[in-house]
């Protein structure tokens, strides 16, 4: 007959029960998210910056403008007497810095009246260039044989207002034949200033710039009177 073994004791019986139980209800190990950037995990990589957009072109350059011819005021009448001169745009800016004529009644400028604001601008210019002219006569340092031709100078430059006038009266009297040669008159007195430096070649010709434009506007005058019908062609 076998003898009987000791019953487990109870401690030992209760420690394997809870493991048991332990074994049977215990959760499992829940996943973790490891980025492959090796990141913080669960926090989503930085987008890339978006690119810049290019800049468009500039914009072509305009094409040159043609120049328009300035237009003093005096309606159609000076546009087209200027544009039958050599000198359209001498024309034009000398006319609109003279005063406009009186016109009474309401009458519009003409030809004659064009005319006279040419002939203004005339007299203004010669008017500069003799004092020019005698301001070098006057300075102690102008040579004796220049000061000689600057005074032939500022007696041709005097003679120019005075041919004018003669213009003026001749045009009053409807006399198209001494309307232009007094016109010739006041062109060839410029010349004459010219010619005083020309017949020494070893002077300065000091009233050139002067001379040049004083001839323009002189030949602007008779072509305007040509245009207006004021002298004979």
């Amino acid at each position: 007959m076998h003898a009987m073994r000791p019953p487990a004791p109870p401690l030992v019986a209760c420690l394997l029960l809870l493991f048991l139980l332990a074994a049977t209800v215990a959760p499992p190990a829940a996943a973790v998210c490891v980025p492959r950037s090796g990141g913080k995990p669960g926090r989503p990589a930085p987008l890339p910056p978006p690119k810049a957009k290019p800049s468009p072109p500039p914009p072509a350059p305009a094409p040159p403008t043609k120049p328009v011819p300035f237009v003093p005021p005096g309606g159609d009448i000076i546009k087209s007497m200027c544009l039958k001169t050599d000198y359209p745009d001498v024309c034009f800016s000398a006319i609109a810095k003279q005063p406009p004529p009186p016109l009474p009644g309401g009458k519009r400028l003409d030809g004659a009246g064009v005319l006279r604001l040419a002939m203004a601008a005339v007299r203004a210019a010669a008017a500069e260039a003799k004092k020019a002219a005698a301001a070098l006569v006057a300075d102690p340092k102008t040579p004796a044989l220049v000061r000689g031709a600057l005074k032939d100078c500022v007696e041709e430059y005097d003679d120019i207002p005075y041919t004018l006038d003669q213009v003026e009266k001749a045009m009053a009297a409807g006399d198209k034949g001494k309307t232009g040669t007094y016109l010739d008159t006041a062109r060839t007195d410029i010349d004459t200033c010219d010619q005083g430096f020309e017949d020494r070649p070893e002077l300065t010709p000091l009233m050139a710039k002067q001379d040049a434009m004083l001839a323009k506007l002189t030949s602007n005058c008779l072509a305007i009177a040509s245009a207006a019908g004021l002298r004979y062609p």
